[in-house]
């Protein structure tokens, strides 16, 4: 087994939560399944996730001043199977509202952020958001992703 597949099966057995962040592009709500969220920090309040540089959404997501990540449901991973395969919202019939950036509907926590830095980090660059609004519309089970899977976390 070469030496990256280890690693990412390695990597694999740490359950992550699954979120979309999401973003204006053109008017269009924009969509991109990610399992890289993590805070960074109270004060200021700030949260990070990362992008391959070489995704074809790289620049849509890399540029956007205005994001939000939207934490999923444990009810929601056809949503983040279609996120992660095609960026319109609105083709994914991804349901939701916001003006800053796009809120998914029924998410466990959703959080408005700014763009405050971008850092790179190997194959990646590392996006710090500065969280402006947060919410937490419905208090069920996050999704998760273990080992190459969807499950419920909590």
């Amino acid at each position: 087994m070469n030496k990256s597949r280890a690693f990412r099966d390695a990597l694999g057995r740490y359950p992550t939560g699954v979120a979309v962040v999401t973003t204006f592009r053109g008017g269009v709500a924009m969509g991109m399944t990610i399992n890289s969220f993590a805070s960074v920090s109270l004060d200021p309040m700030l949260v990070l996730w990362s992008i391959d540089r070489a995704s074809e959404r790289y620049d849509i997501f890399r540029d956007a001043e205005d994001y939000a990540i939207n934490v999923l449901a444990h009810d929601q991973s056809g949503w983040a199977s279609l996120c992660a395969q095609a960026p319109d919202l609105q083709s994914n019939n991804v349901t939701w509202s916001g003006e800053a950036a796009p809120l998914v509907d029924a998410a466990v926590a959703r959080f408005t952020c700014r763009r405050h830095a971008v850092y790179p980090g190997g194959d990646h660059d590392i996006i710090v958001g500065e969280v402006t609004d947060m919410d937490s519309p419905r208090d069920v089970a996050a999704l998760e992703f273990y080992r190459g899977s969807y499950s419920s976390a909590g």
